[in-house]
């Protein structure tokens, strides 16, 4: 936990759940955090959004030394019974979310060799009736972290994904 003594975290989906619990513990050793949601009107699926929202941070901090992505959103049921716009709004939060994350806070955390964790699920080791585009896109984001990590080497960025047991969130 020494190491986050001073450092600018970002947590996109910090506002409930895993995140706002990676926020308080990071507050709690020492780190200045940032939380990017909806509730702090950044809506992680808009590119210009989460652009602004990474430059604003660092133009008021100078640095930024970590992203960590939890935003995420599931809903249930039958493909064939979803409407498109729900399935859309889905694959915009948990997948372009993660890659904006990465697309746009790459360049900050290249100056401090700094690190990006992006949450997946257990969904994403196999398809499962119901969560058809949730597991789906948990699986995209794992080939994302090892595609991004080795991109991202020479710039001593590392990326990371974390996968989480069930656990007790407002989500779930």
């Amino acid at each position: 936990f020494s190491k986050l003594a001073g450092a600018v975290i970002v947590v996109i989906g910090g506002s409930r759940g895993i995140g706002q619990s990676i926020m308080a513990r990071a507050t709690e050793h020492g780190a200045t955090t940032y939380s990017l949601s909806r509730s702090s009107n950044v809506d992680v699926s808009d590119p210009l959004a989460l652009q602004k929202a990474f430059s604003d941070i660092f133009d008021e901090c100078g640095r930024i030394d970590y992203i960590v992505c939890t935003a995420a959103v599931l809903k249930t049921g039958k493909i064939v019974q979803r409407s498109v716009e729900d399935l859309k709004k889905e694959v915009e939060i948990n997948y372009f979310g993660s890659l904006y994350a990465i697309k746009f806070g790459a360049p900050y955390l290249a100056q401090t060799s700094g690190s990006i964790v992006l949450f997946t699920s257990s969904s994403y080791t196999r398809g499962r009736a119901l969560y058809a585009s949730y597991s789906s896109i948990k699986a995209a984001i794992v080939n994302l972290v090892q595609a991004a990590a080795e991109e991202l080497s020479s710039d001593h960025v590392a990326v990371n994904a974390i996968n989480p047991e069930r656990t007790a969130t407002p989500m779930r």
